[in-house]
């Protein structure tokens, strides 16, 4: 994983919290270096299918899309990146940011989406039991 990549994963938080434990372990041993080092805030796990299909829906895609390779620098210029009413598109931003894949940054009245943490892209990783 890069560092600026938010990784978005499905019911591996138990796998999360194993490599956790054990980059804490080698640190904890004098380790160091970037096998151990782990920023969580660039991790994002769901578990529940419903929170991975409200993202998935082609409009909120199409808004993460516009926001990396855009990078509007309010919710009314994303709405016009992405040629949608604001209305809506403020909807969206709302639904991701309560997911947790984005957030906002407020310069006076304006309030610029951003992926969570700064990140510059996103990495889906969907592991099915079996």
């Amino acid at each position: 994983m890069t560092e600026n990549t938010l990784k978005i994963t499905l019911k591996q938080r138990d796998d999360h919290r194993d490599a956790a434990g054990e980059r804490l372990r080698r640190a904890e041993a004098g380790e160091t270096g970037e096998a151990i080092e782990q920023d969580v805030r660039f991790i994002l796990n769901f578990e529940a299918f419903d929170d991975i299909d409200r993202l998935m829906r082609t409009s909120n895609l199409e808004l993460i899309e516009a926001i990396v390779s855009q990078r509007p620098e309010s919710i009314r210029q994303a709405a016009a990146t992405v040629d949608r009413e604001y209305r809506e598109v403020h909807q969206n931003l709302a639904e991701l940011e309560s997911l947790g894949v984005i957030e906002f940054e407020t310069s006076g009245q304006q309030k610029r989406p951003i992926l969570r943490g700064g990140a510059e892209s996103i990495e889906f990783s969907i592991r099915l039991p079996g």
